[in-house]
């Protein structure tokens, strides 16, 4: 249970900019429920308008008429109003963008400064130089040599490398030399009677 209740609110925190920008939002949706609802009611009235014309009843219809087009004014300031506000959501939200693009960029300057401390600029150019000198030095015997030797020579010296290279092998990879007296191999005579006398014990048996 300790567990459980000692674990971290993992929920994200939420910013004043985040607060305007869903307060903005709220007004808008309300403010196009409102205008619906206003042009609903207009093309209703408009209806009756038409109805009270048929009926010869014209001052009513006339009201009526006059009443839509307060309503139409009405809503005409209030699109105005609405095309600000989401204009304001808008400019919010990127410089909410904008302000998380700049924090990453920091994070990555932080994250670069802190690898380059980690290198000795002075150290990586004593580096390059000793390998750049090496290479020239390496380039510079090869032009030396160059068309110095013959084909023989090259072969020699090849075969001198093999033979340095050979002498590199460690000596527990090679067989050993053995320092007993090796069994002298046995004359046909000899070898006539040992086979006589084997095939003799074989009767025998």
């Amino acid at each position: 249970m300790g567990g459980v209740f000692s674990k971290k609110d993992k929920t994200p925190k939420v910013s004043e900019q985040d607060n305007a920008i869903l307060a903005l939002k709220t007004q808008r949706d309300k403010i196009k429920q409102m205008i619906k609802r206003k042009e609903n009611c207009m093309e209703k009235e408009r209806l009756l308008a038409k109805e009270l014309i048929r009926e010869g009843k014209k001052d009513r219809a006339l009201l009526l008429l006059k009443k839509k087009r307060y309503q139409e004014k009405i809503i005409d300031q209030t699109l105005s109003q609405l095309s600000k506000i989401e204009q304001m959501v808008q400019d919010l939200e990127f410089a909410e963008i904008q302000q998380k693009v700049v924090e990453g960029l920091k994070q990555g300057n932080d994250a670069l400064k802190k690898m380059n401390s980690l290198f000795d600029v002075d150290e990586i150019d004593r580096i390059m130089e000793e390998t750049k000198e090496a290479a020239e030095y390496q380039e510079e015997i090869s032009n030396m040599l160059s068309g110095q030797l013959s084909t023989s020579d090259v072969s020699d010296v090849e075969k001198e490398l093999e033979e340095l290279l050979a002498a590199q092998v460690p000596a527990d990879i090679l067989p050993s030399v053995p320092t007993h007296d090796l069994p002298e191999p046995a004359s046909p005579e000899k070898e006539k009677i040992a086979s006589s006398k084997r095939e003799k014990v074989a009767v025998e048996a």
